[in-house]
């Protein structure tokens, strides 16, 4: 924004002149809770900043501050926020009529009425639009570069609202947006190309340019042929040689600081950019921000500092929902699916989330920065070593992987079922039953078989979700689909906002600013000096459905046991590892499994030297119940799995165990088993030598949120593991 137009938006409260800087931040990183002090300190300073604004005649600061209340958690029926947004849209024809102020005024107005979600505002939502329309230049823009930004910004929200506006419209502000780029990449206050580029403008062309691609985009017809906006591109490559967020690059120090920085958060969350020129912009903004902010709770700068401020800690902060894989020249077949699933998610589940990019470099703890990885493409998709070894602990960890194959395309299909076997190769997709939870969690999809979704499971959850079919064109708009049994239309977007409600329900949106922490680390890193090393037995029945659940077990130990090193665990191969390695072999699944004669021969010659069985079936599955009896019978043909008495050691310590807690499926399929702790065992030579939970306690451990388990919940699962080890140890 420039000078000329300074009074026609924002304003300065003298008062802020007087405030020194807070300082409250000491030198390091800037944490989450550092973000919402400076939130709730920001609030204070709106509210009586929309009290003076009340007595002013420019409307447009009372909208911004509106705007950054709501942005920053203020609910819009909130008395403090409810009587001023229902004022503005009610006088909102008188003071957008003129094209300078109304122009801006519209498009602010539009995007308020928006944040409210209110479908009563939809009938002023289609009048600002008209207005919007109406003020548009033969040029194609609305006056300069400012004012075009915040009528697109202005109408993308009345589309939002359900309000459409013609192809028309934005088609003319493409033209006028791209004569005024650079050769430099950046963009001027005025639509000549020739003028000198800064910061504040350049945010306003590539937020122009994005806003007007992605429109155009919908409706399309040439699917797989959405490839990188080469004027975004290098509008990008301008802000990273100038990226800075101390202040407004290309002005020399002459202000609309804060205005930047609005503008370059926008460009963070609508591009989904990660990093921009290598640096983190949400975090270095916000770091800034905290530090510049004054002991009353406002920003001053040569603009409306706190506002502006307010709406990038806000806006900016929204938690990462999807990312999506980078992995080679095809892998944006549909450019704007991932931003338009992502919004509607947002709307639907009334939960505040965005998406960004990412690539085939990032390591484990940078794709569990959103519970969702999301690939789709025509060509073949081919991973790395390093990376699959990463996607794996990411999955492992309890994120989930998504992947359309883009008009049905049979390279994709085949490669990316290859790269799924190499990184699960104990799993298979199959295709999802009807009871799913995708097909009903937040909207009911009438016709489930129309989308042929199948599922690769790991654990006791569906982790990788596969449409062979396309589903992605129907997310990004694109009518140009090839496959002929693609999923259309808002049934599409239905299934993804059903997919991404399923996905937040076991791993909840991360902070933007969170240090994301892997609760299992890499199964191949060396085992610390001092391990407890537990042996996993490996089957062909889903052996290791919980990968964290045994090293989980660190904490507890220590703190019961004094151990000092960790727990960790190796799979072991009956026939081909040593069990004897092993003071414990700890053994799960979900399904059937069966053992050869040599390896029951193995294992009984194990527990015969004192060697000690702990397993629990996964989610309580009868398969594998049934399964591990009969191993049992095959490994002790005269004893059976007898219930353990109350008084049993394996009950005594370190936890006296007398009543245990089970989840509501145990309770309702074995109503005689109350709260009595039910461990069985086979006793060898004087010894437990086997220790069995009919009911699971490794999904408690690993950390899923799994409801419909027959299990023990809580601190109960990790008292009988706990108690499990010692006694095993102990005798």
């Amino acid at each position: 924004m420039q000078r000329r137009n300074l009074s026609i938006l924002v304003s300065c409260c003298a008062a802020a002149l007087l405030c020194a800087p807070a300082g409250a931040l000491e030198r390091g990183k800037v944490t989450p809770q550092d973000v919402q002090r400076a939130l709730e300190r920001g609030r204070a300073a709106l509210i009586r900043n929309l009290t003076a604004y009340r007595n002013q005649g420019e409307p447009g600061y009372r909208i911004l501050c509106l705007m950054a209340l709501l942005n920053s958690g203020v609910k819009p029926n909130d008395p403090k926020v409810a009587d001023d947004i229902a004022d503005l849209a009610r006088r909102a024809d008188s003071y957008t009529v003129e094209q300078y102020t109304g122009s801006y005024r519209a498009g602010l107005l539009l995007m308020m009425l928006a944040m409210t979600k209110d479908p009563k505002y939809r009938d002023t939502a289609a009048q600002m639009a008209r207005r919007l329309q109406r003020h548009q230049g033969l040029n194609g823009s609305w006056g300069d570069n400012s004012r075009s930004q915040y009528a697109l910004l202005g109408l993308k929200a009345a589309e939002d609202m359900g309000v459409e506006v013609p192809d028309t419209i934005y088609q003319s502000a493409r033209k006028m947006i791209e004569a005024g780029q650079g050769a430099n990449g950046g963009w001027g206050y005025t639509h000549q190309s020739g003028e000198a580029s800064y910061g504040s403008m350049s945010v306003a062309g590539l937020t122009s340019l994005f806003i007007t691609g992605g429109r155009l985009y919908r409706g399309t017809k040439t699917c797989g042929q959405g490839e990188s906006d080469k004027r975004l591109v290098k509008g990008l490559e301008w802000m990273a040689r100038n990226f800075t967020v101390t202040n407004n690059p290309g002005q020399g120090g002459m202000g609309y600081h804060y205005y930047y920085l609005y503008g370059l958060e926008r460009v963070g969350v609508l591009m989904a950019q990660r990093t921009i020129g290598g640096h983190d912009w949400y975090r270095e903004g916000a770091e800034f921000l905290v530090r510049a902010q004054n002991n009353d709770g406002s920003w001053y700068d040569d603009v409306l500092g706190t506002e502006f401020a307010m709406l990038f800690l806000g806006k900016g902060s929204a938690p990462i929902a999807m990312q999506k894989l980078r992995y080679g020249r095809d892998w944006n077949t549909d450019p704007y699916d991932a931003k338009e699933l992502t919004e509607q998610a947002a709307r639907d589940l009334d939960t505040p989330m965005t998406w960004q990019v990412t690539d085939t470099s990032a390591s484990a703890e940078e794709l569990s920065a959103a519970p969702i990885l999301y690939l789709q493409g025509h060509r073949a998709c081919t991973f790395d070593d390093d990376f699959r070894k990463n996607l794996k602990l990411f999955v492992d960890n309890g994120g989930f992987v998504f992947a359309s194959a883009c008009c049905g395309a049979k390279e994709f299909d085949e490669s990316f079922r290859a790269e799924m076997k190499k990184i699960f190769p104990d799993s298979d997709f199959e295709a999802l039953a009807p009871d799913h939870p995708i097909y009903n969690l937040k909207h009911k999809i009438a016709k489930q078989e129309a989308f042929m979704i199948e599922g690769l499971n790991t654990g006791c959850r569906t982790s990788v979700f596969y449409a062979p079919h396309d589903i992605c064109c129907a997310w990004g708009g694109c009518e140009g689909c090839k496959d002929e049994k693609n999923v259309a239309g808002d049934e599409a977007k239905k299934l993804g906002v059903n997919l991404i409600a399923y996905a937040i329900g076991f791993n909840r949106l991360k902070d933007k600013l969170e240090n994301v922490q892997l609760m299992l680390k890499a199964t191949d890193a060396k085992v610390e000096r001092g391990a407890l090393v537990i042996g996993q037995l490996y089957h062909n029945g889903e052996w290791d459905p919980d990968p964290a659940s045994i090293p989980n077990l660190t904490q507890t130990l220590r703190e019961q046991a004094g151990m000092k090193g960790t727990v960790a665990k190796r799979r072991v191969v009956l026939g081909t590892d040593d069990p004897g390695e092993y003071p414990v072999l700890y053994m799960t699944g979900h399904k059937k499994f069966e053992f050869t004669a040599e390896q029951v021969k193995v294992l009984r010659a194990y527990l015969d030297k004192g060697g000690f069985l702990f397993a629990d079936p996964c989610c309580g599955k009868a398969e594998f119940d049934i399964a591990f009896r009969k191993l049992c019978s095959q490994l002790y043909h005269d004893a059976e799995l007898e219930r353990l008495p109350k008084d049993h050691a394996v009950l005594s310590a370190p936890f006296k165990i007398e009543s245990v807690e089970y989840k509501t499926a145990v309770k309702r399929f074995f109503p005689d088993v109350k709260n009595d702790p039910y461990l069985e065992g086979i006793s060898a030579k004087g010894r437990l030598a086997i220790l069995y939970s009919r009911f699971n306690l490794g999904c408690e451990l690993h950390g899923h949120a799994c409801g419909s388990c027959l299990g023990v919940k809580g601190q109960d699962a990790y008292k009988i593991a706990v108690n499990a080890i010692l006694y095993a140890l102990a005798h």
